[in-house]
C-alpha cells in the first residue's frame, strides 16, 4: 500500500479500486480510521482529521458513488450500493475492521454499515446525522433532489450553505466555506441529485435497529443545526446501547470541516480507549 502521508491531499490524484472507488489512504498503521463524506462532497474535505490522525493512525477517505472521482451510482440506487462500495474497498485495501466515522449522508451509510457488517466496526462516529424527521421536512429534501434530477442542475447553493453553516465567520472560515461551495458547484448533478434522493429517504430506517449496533457509538453534532439536530442525535443515543452524545457549541452541519479544532479532540478522546 502506498504511503501518501507526506502528500498534499487536498490536490492528490486518488488511487482506485477494482470496482472504481476513488480513495486516499495514508502509511499503514495497527489501527485505521475510515471517514464517509457528505452528500454533494468529496473525500479531500476530511483533511483536517488526515493531517491530525495520520501520526497515529492509518487514515482512509474516499468519493462515494457519483461523487468526486468515483462512478455514478444506478439509477435504482438504494442504501446497500453504499455500504457494499465501502465493503469492497476496506476489503481491496486488506482491512478488516477499523473506526468508522461518517458525516451527514455518510453518518446515514457509516450506521447501516455497522448494522450489516458489525465484526468490522469497532467504533462508530455519526456526525449530524438526520434521524426520523417530520413528513414535511422528508418531502421538502425530496423535492430538492428531485428537482436536481429534472434540471440536470444544482441550484439554491447559496440556500444550501445557509443552512450547512452558522453566522458570523471570520475570513479563515470564510475561505473555507467557498471552498465547500466549489466542491458542491462542481458536484455531477446526476449522482448528486440520486443520492440526495436516497438520503431525502433514509433517515426513517433506523426507527427499530438502533439497538442492534453493538459496538460503541458516539453521536455528534452542532447546536445550530437546523436539520441535524441535536434533539436527533440525543434520541439516536437514547436508543443505542454503547452510546454517547455531544454536541458542539456555535456550529452547524458541516462542523467536520468547518470546526475541526473543536472536533477532532472529540472523536480523539472518544477513540482512545476504545482502539
Amino acid at each position: 500500500m502506498s504511503d501518501l502521508t507526506n502528500q498534499n491531499f487536498e490536490t492528490l490524484t486518488p488511487f482506485y479500486t477494482k470496482d472504481g472507488t476513488a480513495y486516499s489512504c495514508s502509511e499503514s498503521k495497527s489501527k485505521t480510521i475510515v471517514f464517509i463524506h457528505g452528500l454533494g462532497m468529496v473525500g479531500n474535505i476530511w483533511k483536517p482529521q488526515i493531517n491530525f490522525f495520520s501520526d497515529r493512525f492509518q487514515v482512509v477517505t474516499y468519493d462515494l458513488l457519483g461523487h468526486g472521482k468515483s462512478p455514478l451510482p444506478p439509477n435504482d440506487v438504494s442504501l446497500d450500493h453504499y455500504i457494499e462500495q465501502l465493503n469492497e474497498l476496506v476489503t481491496f485495501l486488506g482491512i478488516s475492521s477499523f473506526a468508522l466515522i461518517g458525516h451527514s449522508m455518510g453518518a446515514i451509510i457509516s450506521v447501516a454499515f455497522t448494522l450489516k457488517y458489525p465484526h468490522k466496526v469497532k467504533a462508530l462516529v455519526p456526525i449530524s446525522m438526520v434521524f426520523n424527521r417530520s413528513t414535511e421536512s422528508q418531502l421538502e429534501a425530496l423535492e430538492r433532489a428531485n428537482q436536481v434530477l429534472k434540471n440536470k442542475k444544482i441550484t439554491n447553493v447559496e440556500h444550501t450553505l445557509n443552512r450547512w453553516f452558522s453566522k458570523n465567520k471570520d475570513n479563515e472560515e470564510k475561505g473555507k466555506i467557498a471552498k465547500v461551495k466549489k466542491w458542491l458547484e462542481s458536484s455531477n448533478p446526476q449522482g448528486y441529485g440520486l443520492t440526495y434522493r436516497l438520503f431525502a429517504l433514509s433517515d426513517k430506517v433506523f426507527l427499530n435497529k438502533l439497538s442492534n449496533l453493538s459496538c460503541p457509538v458516539l453521536y455528534l453534532t452542532g447546536d445550530d443545526d437546523p436539520n441535524s439536530t441535536p434533539e436527533m442525535s440525543r434520541r439516536m443515543a437514547e436508543l443505542t446501547r454503547q452510546s454517547e452524545f455531544s454536541s458542539v457549541e456555535d456550529e452547524a452541519h458541516m462542523l467536520p470541516y468547518i470546526a475541526a479544532k473543536k472536533v477532532n479532540p472529540i472523536i480523539e478522546n472518544y477513540l482512545r480507549n476504545i482502539i
